[in-house]
């Protein structure tokens, strides 16, 4: 058996010593690159734009994901009682927006005026074809500016 071994490791050995002996033969490399905006064939452009759209939808699939878990979390949280205050408050909010919004454009709108609410303020007044609303919370002043045509 050992006679075996060394007569087939002697010919492995003979044929990687001419192997090695053999002349090689290479060509040099040139980078080409695959983008036509760097110098690349032309007809990868749509499949390179379409990689990147594919790309960029499924980062935008994860986003959402992500908010909505988010979102279902910070809900999830709360009692059905404190969803319904949420809820309710933000409609009272509107109903009194929707109200304010008409005493500044609708009709008989006045020239200036204020509104208070939980420590909001909301000073208005007409500034030829504008007006000009001052919103205090408290904390920050935002002035706006808008046509009175609206």
């Amino acid at each position: 058996m050992t006679r075996h071994f060394f007569k087939t490791c002697g010919s492995a050995v003979l044929l990687a010593a001419l192997l090695a002996s053999a002349p090689s033969h290479a060509g040099s490399l040139v980078y080409q690159p695959a983008n036509p905006n760097f110098g690349g064939s032309p007809l990868n452009g749509s499949y390179l734009n379409s990689q990147g759209a594919l790309q960029n939808s499924e980062i935008q699939r994860k986003q959402s994901l992500r908010s909505q878990a988010t979102a279902a979390g910070a809900l999830g949280a709360q009692t059905p009682g404190q969803i319904f205050a949420r809820q309710l408050q933000s409609q009272l909010y509107g109903s009194l927006a929707n109200k304010i919004t008409q005493a500044i454009f609708g009709e008989g709108a006045q020239q200036s005026g204020t509104f208070a609410f939980e420590g909001t303020t909301i000073n208005f007044v007409r500034v030829g074809p504008n007006v000009q609303l001052t919103i205090n919370d408290g904390q920050s002043v935002t002035t706006i500016t808008v046509p009175a045509g609206i």
